[in-house]
């Protein structure tokens, strides 16, 4: 290999490792702002960051606490377009508590919570809408 051709090649790596990250993080912070639309003012966002990349057949998973006699709001999106991304709650046994999926793949869930549980949630793309994306959940309380 000419040295010229591996310097262009190495530069080119650097570039997109230097570069990609930036740009992921910029489709996701807009995401995130349409997403926060949902929120409305009887929810607090929990202050947490809840964002994955992913392709295809790809699931992104997340882990928080929901308090006792607390109300909930779940937000999903993916990209600009509501509808994209499927979520599913699961309990500390792994049993389904709810998935959009059932709903249309409806973009928020509001929910009561009677005693404190940790929850798993799995975020995957709905393959006939998108193939690749960056998932957003955003969580709030009820004030």
């Amino acid at each position: 290999m000419k040295l010229k051709t591996f310097y262009t090649l190495a530069f080119s790596v650097f570039f997109v490792c230097l570069c990609a990250p930036a740009e992921l993080a910029a489709q996701c912070d807009t995401t995130a702002q349409y997403a926060d639309r949902y929120m409305s003012d009887r929810f607090v966002p929990d202050g947490q960051s809840y964002r994955a990349l992913i392709f295809d057949e790809q699931i992104a998973e997340f882990h928080t606490t929901f308090y006792g006699g607390s109300r909930y709001r779940i937000i999903a999106f993916s990209g600009l377009e509501k509808e994209q991304l499927v979520f599913s709650l699961f309990d500390e046994k792994d049993n389904l508590m709810f998935t959009n999926e059932e709903h249309h793949n409806t973009p928020y869930w509001d929910f009561e919570i009677e005693s404190t549980l940790s929850v798993r949630i799995e975020a995957r793309l709905d393959l006939l809408k998108q193939t690749s994306g960056c998932a957003v959940l955003l969580i709030g309380f009820e004030r």
